[in-house]
């Protein structure tokens, strides 16, 4: 039996509570029955959340708190929201969640992700995402944001059979009131946020700002621009078909963010956590060099970020073995 066909979908288990994780999953929440949305972590973290609770809007939300082995069945979707580095960690977490039909959607960054999950649970399990347009950053245990975003879905084949999963998302999320769209252009989609994240990401953590450092003429905008297209120079030899237009299309996306916001790379940076650089410059200077496309901006961004993280040491040694989650702006 294909993933998503039989039914429509009714349970989602949530693997990653950072700011992604209850962004989503507290919209998820407000729309569904009680108990369908469900966050799946280790004993420890579990009872913590159970004590502590999670806090949006002022409210506590109502997730459903589950351990591997206290897993009653199977969810209908897994809604993958941790950092990248931490995915190989978390892919116990999300085995313990699956059933035979049982689909899995990523909120991570990069290009990167489905790839790892349809290798170790299989590509028929997998719809194609992309977080975008929010600013949620989690401080201690509560959510703080202006803008929510939304979740952008779609197929990256003809197959017959992922236009099916797509479908069985979409009617999930607009059961369930999540704000999401579909994109038929998927591949395109994931480069143009990936593009953006190259340069937004990079940029306000280089320069140590915010999102306004990078919205006001200076160099660290110019930054931002250049780095960006060094992944729109990559895109025709990737067949992805970034276009100009999705070029000015992600810089709005970004120039209408709050201010005094700041991206994940920037605040894993400040906290000494292991940051996503790897994701970002790391990539793009290896398809760089693989497709023979000067990535300079890149360069530099990466060797500038590596060097700010070798300030902390230790402060990022320990985040690394505590295990600790925050997400912001995918």
């Amino acid at each position: 039996m294909t993933p998503g066909h039989s039914t429509d979908l009714q349970t989602v288990s949530i693997v990653g509570l950072g700011a992604l994780g209850i962004l989503f999953g507290r919209q998820l929440a407000a729309g569904l029955p009680a108990g369908q949305v469900r966050v799946v972590a280790d004993p420890a973290r579990t009872e913590r959340y159970r004590t502590e609770g999670v806090w949006m809007d002022g409210q506590p939300v109502p997730f459903a708190y589950l351990t591997p082995q206290g897993t009653p069945s199977p969810a209908d979707l897994v809604l993958v929201c941790v950092k990248f580095h931490a995915l190989e960690a978390a892919l116990p977490l999300i085995a313990s969640q699956l059933g035979p039909e049982t689909l899995i959607v990523s909120a991570l960054n990069g290009i990167a992700s489905e790839e790892v999950l349809a290798q170790h649970f299989g590509p028929e399990r997998i719809v194609y995402a992309v977080a975008q347009e929010m600013d949620a950053r989690r401080e201690g245990n509560r959510l703080v944001y202006r803008d929510r975003g939304q979740l952008v879905i779609g197929p990256v084949t003809d197959d017959p059979a992922e236009a099916a999963r797509v479908q069985a998302v979409d009617r999930f999320f607009t059961r369930a009131g999540l704000p999401h769209s579909v994109d038929p252009q998927m591949p395109r989609r994931l480069w143009g946020k990936w593009m953006l994240n190259v340069g937004v990401n990079q940029a306000v953590a280089l320069y140590q700002g915010t999102f306004s450092t990078v919205q006001a003429e200076g160099e660290p905008r110019e930054t931002f621009l250049v780095a960006m297209r060094e992944v729109l120079a990559l895109s025709p030899h990737a067949g992805t078909g970034l276009t100009e237009d999705d070029f000015h299309y992600w810089v709005r996306v970004m120039d209408a963010l709050d201010p005094a916001g700041k991206p994940s790379l920037a605040q894993d940076l400040e906290a000494g956590r292991p940051t996503e650089l790897e994701l970002f410059a790391g990539t793009v200077i290896r398809l760089g060099r693989q497709y023979g496309v000067p990535t300079p901006v890149n360069e530099r961004l990466y060797a500038g970020i590596r060097a700010l993280e070798a300030k902390a040491p230790e402060v990022q040694a320990s985040a690394s073995s505590s295990g600790t989650s925050v997400s912001s702006s995918k």
